[in-house]
């Protein structure tokens, strides 16, 4: 709307009421800014499953770290809760006593496998700023579950807990950050003792 017109039609108001002076205020009409901060906030699809795969490190105690791959598959339940199957691979290295001993072994086998199910609880959703214009939903979660741990041809029932960090990176594509916790009890070293094997890992996982 123009200033001019509604100025004019004041003067004309104000002659009607008032032979005198008429003082006229300008009318000033601000647009406002239609301009909106671009960014990409993918959303998870309707999809509830998740699978992918992931690589890290894991540090075995006692016998020092090592690269760790698995796969993971999620149910996602509700939004807060989700429930995870998780299949691990590593290798465990010479402990202190081998490697001070020379040709003394410990372990025979050194393949180090997991696998367990964890629940799932997604803390702190919210974003991860990338640029000033560019955003990524994300959420922080919580996991803890039960599974079991083959080590030296031997089984052992393990405790896992950890927190992970989630972004969605498209509607079916998230990239994730891990750290876990498996505790197990073992006398692989000569002493019955509970061990935490901590590992940290990242990865993809594909929504369907």
């Amino acid at each position: 709307m123009c200033a001019a017109p509604l100025a004019a039609l004041a003067q004309s108001d104000g002659n009607h009421k008032d032979d005198g002076n008429v003082l006229i205020t300008p009318i000033v009409v601000v647009e406002p800014d239609r301009q909106q901060r671009e960014g990409y906030e993918a959303n998870i699809d309707s999809e509830f499953f998740e699978v992918g795969f992931y690589t890290g490190i894991l540090a075995i105690e006692d016998f020092g770290s090592a690269t760790v791959t698995g796969y993971k598959a999620s149910f996602h339940a509700t939004e807060d809760f989700f429930l995870q199957a998780n299949l691990g691979f590593s290798e465990a290295g010479l402990s202190s006593a081998e490697t001070i001993g020379g040709d003394i072994n410990i372990i025979a086998n050194r393949d180090y496998e997991y696998y367990n199910l964890l629940v799932g609880y997604n803390l702190f959703p919210g974003e991860t700023f990338v640029t000033q214009n560019l955003t990524f939903n994300s959420a922080f979660y919580l996991v803890a579950g039960a599974g079991n741990t083959t080590l030296d041809d031997d089984s052992h029932f393990t405790l896992t807990f950890g927190s992970g960090y989630r972004i969605i990176l498209r509607d079916w594509l998230t990239v994730n950050m891990d750290f876990r916790d498996h505790s197990f009890k073992t006398e692989v070293t000569g002493e019955n003792k509970r061990t935490h094997n901590l590992e940290f890992s990242t990865g993809l996982t594909a929504f369907f």
